[in-house]
C-alpha cells in the first residue's frame, strides 16, 4: 500500500531537523523565552538579559570545549575540577606577586596538563572516558582543595588591568540602560570563541578528523586519522577553556572556594545534548551546544523570577535533557 501523501512533508522535515540539530534547540529556547517573558516578572528586563548571557557566557566557554570532545566520542567529567584548580592556580600565583599575565599563563597551562592526563589515560589504557574522568574529577576536586587549603583563596591586592580585560564590566552598554545593565566581558569572550569553533570544526581538516574519529573511529583510522592525536588534543582543548573560564570567572569575583564549578560537567553535557550533540559522539555542532546552555541558563533565571526552588531547576533541566536524547535519537534513526 502506498504512504500517504501527507506523510511526506513530515519525512523531509524529520530528515532536514536530523541534519542540523541545532534547530530543534533554537526552536524550544525560543518557547521558554516566551514562555517567562508571559509568566515571569523583570524577565524582559535589561539585567535579566545581561545575567543570562554573562553567567552563560561563563558555562559556555566550558561547554565548547567539552562539545568538541563529545563530537569525537570522549567525555570529560572533571571540566568543573579543573575550573576550580585553574582559578586557585591564578589567585594563589598573584597573591605571591607574579606577573599577571603569567600567572593567566600558569593558570591556563595547568589546565592543559590536566586534560592531557585525561587523554593519556583514556588513549594508553583504553578505559572508557566516562569512568576516566570520574575519577579525574575527584582527584582533581582534591588537589583544588589541597593547593588552597580547604578555604576559599582571595585576592585584595591593587586592582589589575587583567581583570578587567577579562571580565570587566561592558560600562559604555551598561549606561545605556535605567537602572545600568550588568554586561561583562565575559561576553565578548564567549562570542568569538563561539565564532572560531564552529569555523575550526566545519571548515578545516581538523574537524573532518574529529566527526571521523566520533563516527567511525575504525574506518577513520583506516582512512589515515590520527585518532590518537585528535583525542588528545580534544581533551587538552576541554581543560584549557575549562581553565580559562575559571580565571574569567575569578577576574569577576576576586575569590574562590574549593567547591568552584562544582556540577558544571553535568551541566555542560547537558547543554550538549540539548543542542544536538550525540553521547554516541560523530553528530553535533558548537552553535547547537551554545543554544543548549542559553537555554538551560534562561531556565534557571526565570525560576529564580518566578521564586521557584532550585531543585525544581535541576528537575526540568533533567527532562528537557531526557526530551533532547529521545528527539535527537529518534531524528537520527529516520535519518538514515
Amino acid at each position: 500500500m502506498a504512504p500517504l501523501a501527507p506523510a511526506r512533508p513530515l519525512i523531509v522535515l524529520r530528515t532536514r531537523l536530523a541534519r542540523y540539530p541545532e534547530v530543534v534547540a533554537t526552536l524550544s529556547g525560543l518557547l521558554i523565552f516566551l514562555f517567562f517573558s508571559l509568566v515571569a516578572d523583570n524577565f524582559l528586563t535589561p539585567i535579566s538579559i545581561a545575567n543570562i548571557l554573562t553567567f552563560g557566557s561563563i558555562t559556555g566557554i566550558v561547554v565548547i570545549g567539552v562539545a568538541v570532545l563529545m563530537i569525537s566520542g570522549e567525555f570529560d567529567l572533571s571540566v568543573g575540577s579543573t575550573l576550580a584548580v585553574a582559578s586557585f592556580v591564578f589567585a594563589l600565583s598573584l597573591n605571591a606577586g607574579m606577573n599577571p599575565w603569567l600567572a593567566f599563563l600558569f593558570a591556563l597551562g595547568v589546565s592543559a596538563l590536566l586534560g592531557l592526563v585525561n587523554g593519556l589515560i583514556v588513549v594508553g589504557t583504553g578505559i572508557p572516558s566516562f569512568i576516566t574522568t570520574l575519577g579525574t574529577m575527584l582527584a582533581y576536586r582534591g588537589i583544588a582543595r589541597a593547593i588552597g587549603g580547604g578555604q576559599f583563596a582571595s585576592y585584595k591586592g591593587e586592582p589589575l588591568a587583567i581583570f578587567t580585560l577579562l571580565n570587566g564590566p561592558l560600562d559604555a552598554l551598561n549606561r545605556l540602560f535605567s537602572p545600568p545593565a550588568t554586561f561583562r566581558l565575559s561576553i565578548p569572550w564567549f562570542l568569538v570563541l563561539a565564532v572560531i569553533g564552529p569555523y575550526l570544526l566545519m571548515r578545516t581538516r581538523f574537524g573532518n578528523w574529529v566527526f571521523a574519529t566520533g563516527g567511525n573511529p575504525r574506518a577513520a583510522l583506516a582512512q589515515g586519522v590520527p585518532i590518537r592525536r585528535v583525542k588528545l588534543f580534544n581533551f587538552t582543548l576541554a581543560g584549557v577553556l575549562a581553565g580559562l573560564a575559571g580565571v574569567i570567572q575569578f577576574s569577576h569575583r576576586l575569590s574562590v572556594d574549593p567547591l568552584r564549578g562544582e556540577g558544571l560537567e553535568l551541566i555542560a553535557v547537558a547543554a550538549c545534548v540539548i543542542g544536538g550533540v550525540q553521547l554516541s559522539g560523530g553528530v553535533g555542532t558548537i552553535l547547537g551546544a551554545c543554544i543548549g546552555v542559553l537555554l538551560l541558563q534562561m531556565l534557571e533565571q526565570g525560576l529564580v523570577l518566578m521564586q521557584v526552588p532550585v531543585q525544581l531547576f535541576q528537575a526540568v533541566a533533567g527532562l528537557i535533557v531526557i526530551i533532547a536524547v529521545i528527539s535527537n535519537t529518534y531524528l537520527a534513526r529516520h535519518a538514515r
